[in-house]
């Protein structure tokens, strides 16, 4: 098993256990893992009703939890890595995203330190490829 394959089964062990676990995680049940390692993760989510606001468009606050949860897992799989605390997150908003549609959450650590990690990530529109938001992400992992 190639150490990608073996960050992804993690991945999804940890995942599986998360949502079990119960609460706001369980949120992120449609949360399909593409590929992790080298402090990297990609996953996808097919938009649904229950991701949306009122208008039918991608909540933004299931876009900050996508942030907040695909980043965590990119930082699990390099090297040293922990889950850590976040200590702050931005995200902007470029484009909706509609039901039926799916998107592509690709994170990056940008930065592992003693004490802090700094974490990149970009959700697009899986088709098109238009940026649907961005996002940055600081975690303490000291």
């Amino acid at each position: 098993m190639s150490a990608a394959n073996g960050a992804k089964k993690l991945l999804q062990k940890v995942m599986k256990a998360t949502i079990e676990a119960g609460g706001y995680d369980t949120q992120l049940t449609k949360l399909c893992l593409v590929s992790a390692g080298q402090g990297r993760c990609s996953a996808t989510v097919k938009v649904d009703k229950e991701h949306t606001n009122r208008t039918g468009n991608l909540h933004g606050g299931f876009t900050a939890t996508l942030v907040d949860a695909v980043s965590t897992l990119a930082l699990m799989t390099a090297e040293g890595g922990s889950p850590g605390v976040s200590v702050n997150m931005n995200i902007s908003y470029m484009k909706s995203a509609k039901i039926g549609e799916e998107i592509l959450i690709n994170a990056e650590t940008l930065k592992l330190g003693k004490t802090m990690a700094f974490l990149d990530v970009d959700i697009t529109n899986k088709d098109t490829g238009a940026l649907v938001a961005k996002g940055s992400h600081t975690k303490f992992v000291g």
